[in-house]
Order: C-alpha cells, then structure tokens, then sequence
C-alpha cells in the first residue's frame, strides 16, 4: 500500500513539472508573438521607402532617375525629386538638372550644372544655376579646374557672379596623384583676401596646417 501510494506522488509530481514547464513555454512564445505583432504594427504606420526608378539611354547612360526623399523621425515623404542627364558623344554628363516638388506635385526649385571637359575628357568648367518655383534665377555660381601633365588635378577656382574670384584651391599631387599639401584662398567680394591656409599631408593624414595670412 505504501509503495503504491509512493507511485502516485511521484506520477502526480511527473505531471506537474511538465505542466509547468508547457505553462513557460506558452507564456515565452505569446510574448513573442506579441512582440512580433508590436514591430509589424510600427513598421506598417512608416512609409515603405520606394527604390529609385530609373531611365537609360541605348548607350547605358542614365538620363532620368526620379526618387522621393524621406524624413528621419518618421518616414514620411519629404519631397520627389527628378533629376534629368545629358551627355555628349564621348559620355561626358554635360547638362544635370534637378527639379524638387512638395507631395502634392509643386515644384520647389530648380537646380541646373553645365560642365565643359577638354579634349582629354578632364572637367575643365562647371557652371551652377538655381531657380525657385517661379523658374526665376536665384543664385549662380561658376569653376574652373586645372590638371598637370599627369592628368592630376592641381587647380581649382570658383566665382563670384560678377566674374570676380572668390576662391582658389591649389593641390600638390605626387606622381601617383596623392596629396601632398592643398592650399586654400578665399577672397571678400572687393577683392581683397579674407583667408589663406596650407594643409600638408603625411600617407597618415594630415601632417600640420599653416595659416599663411599671419605672415
């Protein structure tokens, strides 16, 4: 009778152990489910973000590429921009336009580059327009760019829009075409110099910066 009555308690305690350990089970894969149901729901309220369409040319070049803009803190659609490309016979882009609209479909501004290259496909020039909604012109801005025998660039010039400078950037490449030192002028629009530093470079970085209007 008493090794009968062991039997029991020990089947009885059998069966609790397994119904507590199913119990855990159930309440681990309820919370996750939970929990899985939680983010989809998140994710469902965020503008799924749209891949870029694009359009190309019979030679590959891509002349159309319109995508939407998205915020950070929620996702939502900024703007649609479309960007529009032409390139001459050698598949240098020489004409980039960028139009942006509000969500609603209203143009915001308009963005316009004009780049010329030399006979050695190098940019040589690069001319900036920006337009508002009304397509009047609101700034424009203008560059040059200059290359050394081994093809590296070594000057760089920007404009004011009366044709004035307004600043320059001159590079010191090594035959591999990496940079020894950059130095950096920048001009007030009367003509006189508003600041001009040297950077000089290791393989490591930048070494030392000299500011060369204290001399």
């Amino acid at each position: 009778m008493k090794s009968t009555v062991n039997i029991l308690i020990k089947l009885i305690n059998g069966c609790l152990i397994v119904l507590l350990a199913f119990s855990m089970i159930h309440c681990k894969n309820a919370k996750k489910e939970t929990t899985t149901e939680k983010q989809s729901t998140e994710q469902s309220t965020k503008s799924v973000r749209e891949e870029p369409r694009l359009v190309y040319d019979d030679r590959g070049n891509i002349i159309e590429r319109h995508a939407k803009s998205y915020r950070k803190r929620d996702e939502s659609v900024r703007s649609v921009d479309s960007y529009y490309y032409k390139y001459d016979e050698r598949n240098n882009l020489i004409d980039e336009t960028k139009e942006s609209y509000t969500v609603d479909g209203e143009l915001k501004y308009k963005n316009v580059n004009f780049y010329t290259y030399n006979d050695k496909n190098q940019k040589i020039e690069l001319r900036f327009f920006s337009y508002d909604k009304n397509d009047s012109l609101q700034r424009q801005a203008r560059t040059t760019f200059e290359y050394n025998d081994l093809g590296h660039p070594v000057k760089e010039q920007n404009y004011f829009e009366d044709g004035t400078v307004k600043g320059i950037i001159i590079r010191d490449p090594d035959e591999k075409g990496a940079l020894q030192s950059e130095e950096y002028i920048h001009y007030n629009p009367d003509g006189t110099k508003k600041d001009h530093k040297k950077y000089y470079y290791t393989e490591y970085g930048l070494g030392k910066t000299e500011d060369l209007m204290k001399k």
